[in-house]
């Protein structure tokens, strides 16, 4: 432990380092993967949203005539080379689904797995080590409660805890798999909220459109278009000017002007959902699986 011979077996710091290491390894993949976790390819929704659109049953509260004639998003997506026909099913899509998960899916807890990674990632964070001695960076404890016998087990002791964390350590490996396990079960949370906030619903259309464009090849800006002229490469301000369209919010200033301060804000979108960067629905689509 830092030159230290004492209990060379739980070395916390080493074992810690490794892990901070490896993590730090994968974080570019990572950063990869969660700008593109809402991108859907399984052929089992495409097939939901072909039987819904047949049916007339999704969820769009708005025409393909308002769409068109919105200049500066049909002006957008020309300037950005998308198809508006093929862009329009994929509106429909991307409203259907947000209904789906925020408005009219069933609210589930988290599963074993991620409640434990959580614990885990706390307990990892707040030991440290000052020589060979083990000591929280904060003060914390961790208490298990027996309602049946009304009392509880409280553990506030940096090595012990230090113990569980390396246990946790050694032995996760052995639980992962690909295939979904009991650990991975998610109950219905009967206490849970009927639905999610609006802002949520923009939040969640803003992550779905924004992982599609990420898709797209990259456009040529060797003359970039100014972000407030009627026609803007900006994907985020497209975005914002969808979400009015959509009707998912009647303010009018995910337009993209304040009219009334008089001002433009093309990032008016990002002010209202920056509270809900790490925000996470924990719901069931009624709709797609």
């Amino acid at each position: 432990m830092l030159g230290c011979k004492c209990h060379p077996d739980y070395d916390f710091i080493r074992v810690k380092k490794e892990i901070e290491d490896k993590a730090e390894t994968n974080e570019a993949a990572a950063e990869e993967e969660e700008e593109t976790k809402y991108v859907f390819m399984g052929t089992t929704v495409t097939q939901e949203f072909k039987k819904r659109y047949n049916a007339k049953v999704l969820n769009a509260h708005y025409t393909f005539e308002k769409y068109i004639q919105y200049k500066d998003i049909q002006n957008t997506l020309e300037a950005l080379n998308i198809d508006r026909e093929k862009f329009w099913y994929l509106l429909l899509f991307v409203s259907d689904y947000i209904y789906g998960s925020c408005l009219e899916g069933i609210k589930v807890k988290e599963t074993s797995r991620v409640l434990v990674e959580k614990l885990m990632q706390q307990l990892g964070k707040n030991i440290g080590n000052s020589g060979c001695i083990l000591s929280f960076i904060k003060p914390m404890t961790l208490t298990l409660k027996l309602q049946e016998k009304h009392r509880s087990i409280e553990i506030d002791d940096p090595i012990s805890l230090a113990y569980i964390y390396l246990v946790y350590e050694a032995g996760k490996d052995y639980f992962s798999n690909d295939k979904p396990t009991r650990f991975d079960t998610q109950e219905i949370d009967r206490k849970g909220k009927d639905t999610e906030p609006n802002t949520v619903l923009v939040a969640m259309f803003y992550h779905l459109l924004k992982s599609f464009f990420k898709l797209l090849p990259k456009t040529n800006t060797s003359k970039p278009a100014k972000v407030y002229s009627t026609v803007s490469l900006n994907k985020t301000l497209l975005i914002s000017r969808l979400v009015y369209l959509t009707r998912l919010s009647t303010d009018k200033r995910y337009t993209g002007v304040d009219e009334k301060k008089d001002k433009q804000c093309p990032n008016f979108i990002k002010d209202q959902i920056k509270s809900y960067k790490d925000y996470k629905i924990l719901r069931a689509n009624k709709f797609y699986k």
